[in-house]
């Protein structure tokens, strides 16, 4: 036997401390590996919300880049002449964010975009908009091209091979020198353009439904059609990228076929515009529309000329042709609902304006020619423009009496603005005049002025306004304009000898190319044009306060 130790208690008391003291140390072990278990919880909920962050700043940071980026395609200054650069780059959708937004070749939609200039610090306006009371760098003017359409498969695939069915073929850039996206190249330009001082975007034709279609895939032929999605994406990408939710007044316009799907569609991508923009900009924004020769009805009453080969050459414009057209392009869902509701048996008879302006909440400016020479030959057969044949001055006045007619609801609407001029044209308006009107004031009047404008030539006569010019190939360069492919919509069912026009583009083929050498060429078009029409007009002068 063997001392214990004197710290030593055999006791009952110091076995129970000792009992606890184990214990005490079990459980600082378990708290010790909770605690363990906790920090490791933590460490990865703080590398995944990380993560989580670091992913929605990067995309929010790659949206900015990518809008930046965006942003450098507008059209800048040009140093040397002072002016504002007058060409549109091509930007192609991102099929990611909008797979259905496609040509009917299965490319990403294309549009143009010219940026305004924005004020300079302690200016209230740019400096081009000499014209007080008009367009300024917040207005937004998006123009749909036109160039007529495709009908069945045969057509569209013989299209989609083409500038417009592709946008691997559409110009990499175009010209803003005309119509109500004319750019001023001098001094006096500034003067006379109400629209030069907003921010231009032009969007492709690609897609050949006249802006209708919403398919969602490409059809047996493996052809899309999907014009409708084309225009929605690029309105988004207009908020999401370029600033139009800034803007205070938006001009929806668009020429011949995108007039068609413009009218149809204006209330639904009105709502859709304003959907997207924050709360309190959404009832501030001014909307409007302003189609050129896009008042269609149906043809079924009127008769087509027969010339003397006896040769059919049109594209029927009655109402079973159109329930097929509609069928074919998948567009019965960009109808407009209130006009569908009212034609329950015939829905597909609100794809013409004819039909569906009464119910269009949208207020809407008509440029219309009263005799229609795109429409007169495409749709209804008519071989003449020169009106040498006695058969030909009857079929024009006859076809002008009758687009009087169905313009008549126009006149008589509160809020719809009309400029119907007596002259065989379709979507070129420049320096027209009605009762010493000309065409883009009194547009701008209605836009930006808010005053009544109903004018309507009062002469029957052909082409008997004195403004009136038939436009063949005026341009002198390979860059395309909002004008260019629309006098020869469906070149493969007309000739292509009668000048150097290339049938499936529309342009000069021996044309001079750099937009620079043709200034001057514009320049001595557009002092020839207003001399002419101060001698055939008083000229107007908008006010200045």
């Amino acid at each position: 036997m063997y001392d214990m130790p004197d710290s030593y208690d055999s006791t009952p008391l110091c076995a129970a401390r000792r009992g606890n003291t184990r214990v005490s140390r079990l459980e600082q072990a378990r708290k010790a590996r909770r605690d363990v278990a906790l920090g490791l919880s933590a460490l990865v909920l703080g590398v995944f919300a990380c993560v989580k962050v670091g992913s929605t700043i990067g995309a929010s940071v790659a949206d900015k880049l990518s809008a930046t980026r965006l942003r450098k395609l507008d059209g800048g200054v040009d140093s040397a002449a002072g002016f504002r650069r007058t060409t549109g780059e091509k930007v192609e959708l991102d099929l990611e964010r909008y797979p259905k937004a496609r040509c009917l070749d299965g490319t990403p939609g294309a549009y143009y975009v010219n940026l305004a200039q924005p004020p300079a610090p302690g200016e209230d306006a740019p400096k081009e908009n000499e014209m007080s009371g008009y367009a300024t760098a917040r207005t937004w003017v998006v123009m749909l091209q036109g160039g007529g359409e495709c009908v069945n498969s045969a057509e569209c695939a013989e299209r989609a091979g083409t500038p417009r069915g592709s946008s691997e073929l559409v110009p990499e850039e175009i010209v803003f020198d005309s119509g109500i996206q004319k750019l001023p190249i001098d001094e006096e330009d500034r003067k006379h353009l109400p629209f030069a001082a907003a921010n231009m975007v032009n969007v492709a034709y690609c897609s050949g439904d006249v802006y209708l279609g919403r398919a969602q895939d490409k059809d047996a032929n493996a052809l899309w059609h999907d014009g409708a999605y084309i225009v929605q994406a690029v309105l988004q990408e207009l908020i999401r990228a370029y600033g139009m939710a800034d803007a205070d007044v938006i001009v929806l316009a668009g020429r011949s076929a995108g007039g068609i799907g413009l009218i149809a569609q204006v209330d639904s991508w009105a709502d859709f515009i304003r959907s997207k923009l924050p709360p309190m900009k959404q009832s501030l924004v001014k909307i409007v529309g302003a189609p050129f020769a896009g008042f269609h009805y149906f043809h079924d009453d009127q008769q087509t000329y027969e010339p003397e080969d006896d040769q059919v050459r049109y594209v029927p414009w009655n109402e079973d042709s159109f329930k097929r057209y509609l069928t074919y392009w998948h567009g019965e869902n960009s109808l407009p609902q209130a006009c569908v509701d009212e034609h329950k048996d015939a829905p597909w008879q609100c794809v013409v304006a004819n039909a569906s302006f009464p119910y269009t909440r949208t207020p809407l400016f008509f440029s219309q020619a009263l005799t229609d020479s795109v429409v007169m030959h495409l749709h209804d057969n008519f071989d003449g423009g020169a009106f040498v044949h006695k058969e030909q001055v009857e079929f024009a006045q006859n076809w002008g009496g009758y687009m009087r007619n169905v313009l008549k609801p126009v006149l008589e609407h509160p809020t719809s603005g009309l400029f119907a001029a007596a002259c065989y044209i379709h979507t070129d308006f420049d320096d027209i005049v009605i009762d010493d009107v000309e065409h883009h004031i009194a547009l701008a009047d209605w836009v930006f002025k808010n005053k009544r404008v109903k004018l309507m030539d009062s002469c029957h006569e052909v082409m008997c306004n004195p403004t009136c010019k038939v436009r063949v190939e005026k341009k002198q360069s390979n860059k395309f304009t909002e004008l260019d492919l629309e006098e020869e919509v469906h070149a493969h069912r007309r000739t292509s000898d009668d000048d150097d026009t290339d049938a499936s583009l529309g342009v000069r083929t021996g044309a001079k190319s750099p937009a620079a050498a043709a200034t001057g060429v514009r320049k001595a078009d557009r002092a020839a044009t207003r001399a002419r029409l101060a001698a055939l007009h008083k000229t107007h002068k908008p006010k200045t306060p």
